[in-house]
């Protein structure tokens, strides 16, 4: 079976829904179950936010697909390299730098409120310091936000598609099959500090291989063999719960081809979402929780809590995000000549 693309279209509606249900199953989670005081065990509503945190590996398979798509329709090169790191920096480190300062201010001014009931507001600045470079995952050190460990992961995977991208792309099957066997090999390292990339490769692989089947790189063949070997790596190691969540992810990239405009809303604001949900709407629960004792009344909140985090993300967009989107949009392989995608990775 062929699959109907077109390898030059500017956007792939799909890509943004994904972004957005992977985005807010991830926001949902850590206000439903990510914390253990808020909500007993028995709530339905924690329950039911118990699978959020796969989001994160759907944002994996995006960006497995998305970033060297944008790469071969923009006709990339090692020698551009330069140009496709400062593409992506431009993009993503700006609002993740900004959405930290924002993190410490509100930290700050939570301390401020006569109800607070934590401790004194302090900032450890080498620890800030080792979040500008990702340095977090050598050092050990805490994540200032638990969603930051994965921007890490996806920075190894901007440096590793712009090295590796002549064999992802290479005529010769036999270099496009050692690619793929020593990518998922890492997996098997064992290596268990959070933030390294070799524990989430099976994912970005399944990205990579649709990517080469929809731009005529692979054979039917080809694919299908390496999706399997993808989903058996990922069977062993994982679970077949997360062989079907992919399988799905890479289903709706494939077929869905009208997106409803909340969804569209939510994959245009979703890097933002990704950043702000946490100290914007695990806030609201935290206020929420020294007054609100009835457990249907703190389930409630938890929607109050996600309806902040969508307000908050919006504004976040249009007043940081938006703003190095365009720019990062606007840095060309090629002056004068049209940037073949506008799609961008997020997280």
């Amino acid at each position: 079976m062929k699959f109907q693309f077109n390898p030059l279209a500017k956007e792939i509606p799909s890509i943004g829904l994904l972004r957005g249900l992977a985005s807010a199953m991830v926001c949902y989670f850590h206000l439903s179950f990510g914390n253990p005081n808020f909500l007993p065990q028995e709530s339905i509503v924690r329950q039911s936010g118990e699978w959020g945190w796969v989001g994160v590996q759907i944002f994996f398979i995006i960006s497995g697909f998305v970033i060297p798509y944008s790469m071969f329709v923009n006709n990339y090169s090692t020698e551009k390299v330069w140009i496709f790191l400062k593409k992506r920096i431009v993009r993503i480190e700006p609002p993740y730098l900004i959405s930290i300062l924002l993190l410490l201010l509100l930290n700050y001014v939570s301390t401020l409120s006569p109800f607070y009931k934590g401790v004194p507001f302090e900032v450890d600045w080498i620890n800030v310091a080792a979040h500008v470079a990702y340095l977090n995952i050598f050092t050990g050190d805490k994540w200032l936000q638990d969603v930051y460990w994965t921007l890490a992961v996806e920075f190894q995977y901007y440096l590793l598609i712009a090295a590796v991208y002549g064999l992802v792309t290479s005529k010769k099957m036999l270099l496009r099959l050692t690619f793929c066997i020593a990518f998922l090999a890492l997996m098997f390292l064992n290596i268990s500090a959070k933030g390294f990339i070799i524990q989430f490769t099976a994912y970005f692989m399944l990205g990579i291989l649709l990517f080469q089947y929809y731009c005529n790189i692979i054979e039917g063949k080809e694919f299908w063999l390496l999706l399997l070997l993808s989903f058996f790596v990922m069977l062993y190691l994982f679970s077949w719960q997360m062989v079907a969540i992919s399988a799905v992810s890479l289903v709706i990239i494939v077929f869905v081809k009208n997106v409803h405009p909340v969804f569209r809303f939510l994959g245009t604001i979703s890097f933002s979402l990704y950043l702000v949900h946490i100290p914007v709407g695990g806030r609201v629960n935290n206020l929420a929780a020294g007054f609100i004792k009835n457990i249907h009344a703190r389930e409630a909140v938890v929607f109050v809590s996600f309806a902040f985090s969508i307000l908050a993300a919006w504004l976040f967009y249009l007043t940081v995000e938006k703003r190095f989107k365009k720019l990062s949009a606007s840095l060309q392989y090629n002056k004068g000549k049209q940037e073949g995608i506008k799609q961008h990775s997020k997280i």
